[in-house]
């Protein structure tokens, strides 16, 4: 019977999901028991979730030279959440302004991690587009940014995932002044996702290389879903270059 293929397209990298549904009918494949998750299973399911859908974002929205910034509190300043909030707001609506000054559009992506040891600072994780750092650094008089620039690879997914790990306690714990896991500036590229039902003979236990990408094997899975107990496939393509591929998408299952 036929299954359901996702392909979701974030900028240089291509992610692929195939699973069956029953809603369209899994008459002759082998289901297994069906297994209720634990809380602690539910919850490594909804973290995974948003660090694919942070993964999505940021390779869709940033590139080489981008970078990755820690903004924190200096020494003894340690205000409370609301207060670091609105500091951290501030921040970011004269760093808007500093950006349109250089005729360009200031788009990130920030969460919020909390300290559990000493003093317990918060401070922000922030993936934003390329401006001259010294512009940044002087908008932010309460403490030291770092700063560390985007690699060329296109694909992110160290980087969200090690930003989910950093901030899921302060957002379990309710330390946040935000109640997301993360948040985004509205000028955001979507992720094109696009899904279809495929005929089973076309399921392929190994996924197949493309012309002008390269599959990442390490993170290619063939499981069984502990949701629907059906079988399921996920595994991710990366472009080469940043030239666009010279076959059409289409021609790529």
């Amino acid at each position: 019977m036929p299954y359901l293929i996702e392909h979701a397209y974030t900028g240089r990298v291509e992610e692929i999901r195939k699973m069956y549904s029953a809603r369209i009918g899994v008459k002759g494949i082998p289901r297994a028991e069906n297994q209720k998750p634990t809380p602690e299973e539910m919850e490594l399911v909804n973290q995974q979730n948003s660090e694919r859908n942070l993964r999505w974002s940021m390779n869709t929205n940033f590139k080489e030279n981008d970078f990755h910034m820690n903004v924190g509190f200096r020494g003894n300043f340690n205000p409370e959440p609301e207060e670091a909030k609105r500091l951290f707001e501030n921040f970011l609506r004269r760093a808007r302004n500093a950006y349109r000054k250089e005729g360009k559009e200031f788009k990130y992506i920030f969460a919020v991690e909390r300290g559990e040891r000493g003093q317990k600072k918060i401070h922000f994780h922030v993936v934003c587009n390329y401006i001259d750092t010294r512009i940044l650094a002087a908008l932010w008089p309460w403490g030291r940014i770092r700063f560390v620039p985007l690699d060329d690879t296109g694909q992110y997914a160290r980087l969200a995932a090690y930003i989910i790990k950093r901030t899921s306690k302060t957002f379990r714990r309710g330390d946040s002044p935000y109640k997301k896991r993360y948040s985004c500036s509205r000028n955001l590229i979507p992720p094109k996702v696009v899904k279809k039902v495929v005929p089973r003979s076309n399921w392929l236990k190994e996924p197949r290389e493309v012309w002008g990408y390269y599959i990442e094997k390490d993170k290619t899975v063939n499981g069984i879903s502990k949701v629907t107990g059906y079988p399921y496939q996920f595994y991710s393509m990366v472009q080469l270059s940043d030239k666009p591929p010279r076959k059409a998408h289409k021609k790529k299952e």
